[in-house]
């Protein structure tokens, strides 16, 4: 069975579709998060969230005491993660939606 969690491609840089593998320890922790309606992870009084809530975001890095974080780090961290685990840069190109191999190196913090 192959699961994946989709980007809408009005979400992409890209402008299509990506679908991210998710390994059995992803799928646990989304199953457990489902809310209502059940076809959603993130929902707020039980309506689906449309977009990410930098409101919300920046409350949660700061409760975690985690300063200068943007969302989008985390695509960093996933492509880090990745790389030093061996997956072939091919692979990977096709699973972040990039179109080539050319990288830019960008300093956090």
């Amino acid at each position: 069975m192959k699961r994946r969690a989709w980007i809408h491609p009005d979400q992409a840089k890209a402008g299509k579709p990506i679908g991210v593998p998710l390994n059995d320890e992803a799928v646990e922790v989304i199953r457990r998060q489902i809310g209502e309606p059940q076809t959603h992870v993130f929902v707020r009084n039980g309506e689906p969230l449309e977009c990410l809530d930098n409101v919300q975001w920046k409350g949660a890095c700061k409760r975690a005491g985690i300063k200068d974080f943007r969302f989008h780090h985390l695509r960093h961290t996933w492509v880090s993660w990745h790389v030093r685990n061996g997956t072939p840069l091919q692979t990977l190109m096709k699973m972040g939606g990039w179109h080539s191999l050319e990288i830019r190196i960008n300093r956090i913090g």
